[in-house]
């Protein structure tokens, strides 16, 4: 009987293998298109038709730049003390001497009391030696003190102006001092970033905020090694701001003479001319530079299919239409595309079928 079962069991398993197998060919399916070529209908005359050829386009050389100011100054502050206030937040515009940051100066107020004090007290003690030493040398000329009795009070009088002197720069640091927590703009602009708030502790070289002139923009550039030569100062290039949905023009006004060994690029700075407005550090800018020219196959945008992220041109060949995938890049001039690969030689394209 167990025997029975074990033949019965290998049956039913090699049924199964069976049926998977003619499932996954299609057998058990319908309505499934057959293998082979299929072509398209023939064209017909509503079609209009296209001849592709081969045409003169520039070659254009495309990198990414990133918007700079000319003037971008960090603000951080001199001593160690706690934030009282900031006045300005990011994106706020600012005149040249607005404050902008107030730091705890309870401290450096009770020191600023404490030279100036100390000051009246050398003042004092200064006047005190001056009129001695008027004394007693009215006394040395009447030959009634000694000459070294003289001596000590010219001596004492040097000291006391010494120490005035140094009470006075200490007064003048600690005014220094206090002022230093107080944080002012040092220019007209606007607040790129602001990386601090009242209440945290600020030190020397920690950035509190970022100030930049909105008028005076820059694009830096990293170009390939092998453009070096292509590119020469006061040339002017157009670049594209792609979140603006706007084209401007740079001039160069600056080519590092350095190339970076990881990147191979080196780096070009252009002054970016005409209207600026809405345009911000950090945004990104797409230089085009035109290198030459090339044969090239160049199609209306509208010639184009698109299925999902693949494209289309629809092509006739021997009088039957059918539909070559391509991939194209964008031209220059609008509406038109450049094709890259998927065409090899001179062929008629349909442009637009009427319904």
């Amino acid at each position: 009987m167990k025997k029975i079962l074990k033949i019965a069991a290998g049956i039913i398993a090699a049924l199964m293998i069976l049926a998977a197998i003619l499932y996954q060919t299609g057998t058990f399916r319908s309505g499934m298109i057959t293998p082979g070529e299929k072509t398209l209908p023939e064209v017909k005359k509503e079609h209009k038709l296209f001849k592709l050829t081969r045409t003169e386009a520039p070659v254009i050389y495309r990198t990414v730049g990133t918007v700079r100011s000319r003037d971008e100054i960090e603000l951080s502050p001199r001593i160690t003390a706690r934030i009282i206030n900031i006045t300005r937040r990011s994106g706020d515009s600012v005149k040249k001497g607005e404050t902008l940051v107030e730091l705890d100066s309870g401290d450096l107020k009770a020191a600023e009391q404490q030279t100036a004090e100390q000051l009246n007290v050398t003042e004092a003690a200064l006047l005190q030696a001056e009129r001695n030493y008027r004394r007693q040398k009215l006394l040395l000329e009447r030959n009634v003190i000694p000459r070294k009795t003289f001596e000590e009070a010219e001596e004492i009088l040097q000291t006391a102006r010494a120490r005035e002197k140094a009470a006075r720069q200490a007064l003048l640091q600690t005014k220094a001092n206090l002022s230093y927590a107080t944080i002012q703009s040092p220019m007209d602009g606007v607040i790129s970033d602001r990386l601090d708030d009242p209440g945290d502790l600020a030190s020397p070289g920690n950035i509190i905020l970022k100030v930049f002139d909105p008028t005076r923009l820059m694009l830096y550039v990293p170009l390939r090694e092998s453009l070096v030569s292509a590119v020469k100062i006061h040339d002017k290039i157009k670049f594209h701001v792609e979140s603006l949905k706007r084209s401007l023009t740079g001039e160069v006004k600056e080519i590092v003479p350095a190339v970076d060994p990881g990147s191979r690029t080196f780096l070009i700075k252009m002054c970016i001319l005409g209207d600026t407005k809405g345009l911000m550090p950090g945004m990104f800018g797409t230089l085009e530079l035109q290198l030459g020219t090339e044969k090239a196959y160049i199609v209306p945008e509208s010639a184009l299919t698109r299925i999902g992220q693949l494209e289309y041109l629809t092509v006739i060949k021997d009088g039957a239409v059918s539909k070559v995938p391509v991939r194209t890049v964008t031209e220059p001039e609008p509406g038109k595309l450049r094709v890259v690969s998927g065409i090899d030689s001179d062929t008629e394209i349909v442009l637009k079928t009427r319904e």
